[in-house]
């Protein structure tokens, strides 16, 4: 008996839509999508159950003929393309013929639609049809107005093992918001709505310009934040907008990228805009970027995947180095607002006659860069005096006491440890009469406290460990069971939120209200924040909001409507810590007394972990005592 065989349709259907529906955001895609390319002016999306439930898709377009309805539920069938050299030339954002059939055969999935052109010429009647896990179930004649409707409900009810693999509701949601905004926002001249559970996630108007839509969607303060982009050369056109340095993000989610109007994921895209801030922004963080890059359809591959969502270039040096300059381009002619709003970028000029230099002022990297070009310090404890250099020269004295910094004199620079004749001893430096308590030495460029003990010296890096401190503080007060102490603003602060970010703030209400905070929906897209925690009662109440959906924006643990176990209440609650202490903690480029110091030491080394912060990042670096000895060739 032969082992192979033929599958069936119908389980040959349901492999392949398996490639193109991951998820209800996947279904809302394709159906969004198919109403862009009908020339659609109003699209309004609404989803129960995050979309698992239940998917409606309705638009103004053209609309299909009853025979055009039939045949779009046939694999393959389209009208977007007719041979082999029509996909070098897509200018639609469907052309497979894959995902009506696709979704149909994983779902029940009702059509409503009517001709444009026989609506017009005096026909009233349109149709519906009626499929069920790919089988036409009904079909029959119904009076629309206009455009087509798709509702689809119970999305992978024949494929439990799928169903199994969906996320919470929360979750389901965010990815449904994220697709609608997107897509809104690479098309401002269309209204777009979201519905879920009766309530409107995104609701905009059609308007004349991007930038608006990006008001529209992103709110007044990113929109103030982000520059255009304008730029094309050997026929790629880029234009959109990149946000200045300031405004920085958690995950690549801040990244909107389209090619040709289609919404795609790309490698290439990413790469240019990260190489565009490599000095400008921690290699962590994201920019907000919202690209369009147009170019002949030639130039590109788009029937890569099913989900017409990864592409291919045919030049893609070409298209780097033109997101790359458009880029540079922009933050140069804004460049005048750059030293204001972020201390990390490099400034350059002559440092001012005071211990702060202008350069380490605005941030340590540019030193780090050149070995001797700028001035630096340590700032010095009453009981230490350590070098100060300008250029990089100890002679020159000069001009590092031009700058108010401390010199030793010319007379006392000998080596240690040599001899008048310049010969080297044989002894070792006595530890003894230091402790297993560090002692403080000074402060480095106004960021690293200097410390040594028996063992050798060590470099504390104040943010990070500060850093440590209030988290491992919020936590164990967030733990206790009692009251988190909160503090009242003035005058409470409004945040507007994105869409994607307004379906994971309505999940944490509860939990952030239980835990210091005062926070309540202003609106469909606005929050009121009355209250913080007092160990962040001097910090912006919004940037503590914005960076705290940023952490839980891949975070699944979050159940709408539902008690969270003790593991996903814990890792909520880590979040919000997190949160909190990267706001609260000492800053870069902060001068601390040597009190201070000794505090933020005493403290850090009664932490259970004194040495990562809560990102990762490295807290300490230690030189060893053999290890000087041996750079010294004294071992």
């Amino acid at each position: 008996m032969a082992k192979v065989r033929v599958l069936p349709k119908v389980l040959v259907h349901q492999i392949a839509a398996g490639e193109i529906v991951e998820r209800p955001a996947s279904v809302v895609k394709e159906l969004v999508e198919n109403a862009l390319d009908a020339k659609s002016s109003r699209i309004a999306v609404s989803v129960e159950d995050g979309g698992k439930s239940r998917i409606q898709v309705s638009d103004d377009g053209v609309g299909m003929s009853s025979e055009d309805a039939r045949l779009a539920f046939e694999h393959h069938a389209t009208s977007k393309i007719a041979s082999f050299d029509d996909l070098r030339e897509i200018r639609t954002l469907g052309f497979r013929g894959e995902a009506l059939p696709s979704i149909a055969s994983i779902s029940r999935i009702h059509l409503k639609t009517i001709d444009q052109e026989a609506l017009e010429s005096g026909s009233s009647l349109g149709i519906e049809l009626e499929y069920e896990g790919g089988t036409l179930r009904e079909t029959r004649e119904i009076a629309w107005p206009r455009g087509t409707e798709v509702t689809v409900a119970d999305l992978f009810f024949n494929v439990p093992v799928r169903r199994k693999f969906l996320k919470t509701t929360s979750t389901e949601l965010s990815h449904v918001s994220r697709l609608v905004t997107c897509y809104a926002l690479a098309y401002p001249e269309v209204e777009f709505k979201l519905d879920h559970a009766d309530k409107k996630i995104v609701d905009v108007p059609s308007v004349r310009s991007a930038q608006e839509r990006v008001f529209q969607l992103l709110g007044e303060k990113l929109a103030d934040s982000m520059v255009p982009l304008e730029f094309e050369r050997e026929g790629v056109r880029i234009r959109g907008f990149t946000s200045l340095p300031h405004e920085q993000r958690n995950n690549s989610h801040s990244l909107y990228l389209y090619v040709n109007g289609r919404m795609v994921r790309d490698k290439v895209l990413t790469h240019a805009i990260r190489f565009a801030y490599r000095d400008l922004i921690p290699s962590s963080s994201f920019p907000v970027v919202l690209l369009f890059v147009e170019l002949d359809p030639a130039m590109i591959d788009v029937n890569v995947h099913p989900t017409k969502v990864e592409i291919r270039f045919r030049k893609s040096q070409t298209i780097h180095s033109a997101i790359l300059n458009s880029i540079e381009k922009a933050l140069l002619v804004n460049r005048s607002s750059l030293s204001d709003l972020a201390r990390n970028i490099p400034v350059a000029g002559p440092a001012p006659a005071s211990g702060r230099s202008g350069a380490i002022g605005r941030g340590f990297e540019p030193y780090f860069r050149r070995r001797y070009g700028d001035t630096f310090s340590f700032r010095s404890s009453p009981q230490h005096r350590v070098f100060s250099t300008d250029s990089g020269d100890l002679s020159s004295q000069g001009s590092a006491n031009a700058a108010g910094l401390d010199v030793l004199p010319q007379e006392s620079r000998e080596p240690l440890g040599a001899s008048p004749g310049g010969a080297h001893t044989d002894d070792i430096p006595e530890t003894a009469h230091l402790g297993a308590t560090p002692v403080v030495l000074g402060q480095f460029v106004e960021s690293f406290v200097v410390a040594v003990d028996r063992e050798g010296i060590m470099v504390v890096d104040q943010h990070v460990a500060h850093e440590r401190i209030l988290y491992d503080q919020a936590l164990l007060s967030f733990e206790s069971g009692r009251a988190v102490p909160s503090q009242r603003l003035l005058l409470p602060a409004t945040l507007e939120l994105t869409p994607e970010q307004m379906a994971i703030a309505d999940q944490i209400f509860d939990h952030l209200n239980a835990n210091g905070f005062e926070v309540e929906p202003f609106g469909s897209q606005t929050v009121l924040v009355r209250g913080v925690p007092a160990l962040a009662g001097n910090v912006d109440p919004k940037g503590i909001i914005e960076n705290l959906l940023d952490e839980l924006a891949t975070l699944d643990e979050l159940r709408g409507g539902s008690k969270l176990s003790d593991r996903s209440l814990r890792r909520v609650q880590e979040k919000i810590a997190i949160s909190l202490a990267c706001r609260a903690a000492i800053k870069i480029n902060t001068p601390l007394s040597p009190e201070k110091m000794r505090w933020l030491l005493d403290t850090l080394m009664q932490s259970e972990n004194p040495y990562t912060c809560p990102h990762g990042r490295p807290i300490i670096l230690r030189l060893d005592i053999e290890e000087i000895l041996r750079g010294f060739k004294r071992i």
